[in-house]
């Protein structure tokens, strides 16, 4: 199994020996997904380093006090995928949903123990993973406030080209903010 995408997108994080690479070699699993399957949350639990080789993956909150009320945050291959537990499940339902056949690499859980423990940079990679992720988060969520949904649409796009074709009017529409009705007038402007 070929590791490269996985270790040159660490290694824009924070510098990875070869010692760490040779475990990982070892340690890292791979996971297909089919088109629309969901992702239990225990996978993530299972598998705390979660990275996106091929296709596209939906995470969906929907809220369960205001039903109706919903946010999709895409993740897109060649990422990572995190796995953000939900804290009050009477608050919010988090799915997480494949919307094409997925292929994953995961380091599972079992295998942490050893990381922390045999490879120091192990823990500053992980810190820096984490600020990364709560980054993209946060920005995503400061886009989806301040900035306007056109231009939340254009940079969608710019990373994803053919998402209208494997994505929801809905899900997009729900991604960028928007009404669907609204989508389709940015799509025709």
């Amino acid at each position: 199994m070929d590791n490269n995408l996985i270790y040159n997108y660490l290694e824009k994080i924070f510098p990875v020996s070869s010692g760490l690479m040779a475990y990982m070699d070892v340690a890292l699993k791979e996971f297909w997904f089919e088109k629309n399957q969901l992702i239990p949350e225990d996978f993530f639990v299972d598998n705390p380093l979660v990275y996106l080789v091929q296709g596209t993956i939906k995470t969906q909150i929907d809220g369960l006090k205001e039903p109706g009320q919903h946010l999709v945050r895409f993740q897109f291959e060649n990422s990572l995928v995190p796995g953000i537990g939900e804290l009050d499940t009477n608050d919010y339902l988090k799915t997480t949903t494949t919307i094409e056949a997925c292929l994953l690499k995961t380091l599972p859980l079992k295998h942490e123990y050893n990381l922390y423990k045999l490879f120091p940079e192990y823990h500053q990679l992980m810190k820096r993973l984490h600020q990364n992720q709560l980054a993209d988060i946060l920005t995503f969520l400061f886009n989806l406030r301040f900035e306007e949904g056109n231009q939340r649409l254009t940079n969608l796009l710019k990373i994803q080209p053919k998402l209208f074709q494997i994505a929801s009017v809905n899900d997009i529409s729900a991604a960028v903010g928007v009404h669907p009705h609204t989508l389709s007038t940015y799509r025709k402007s």
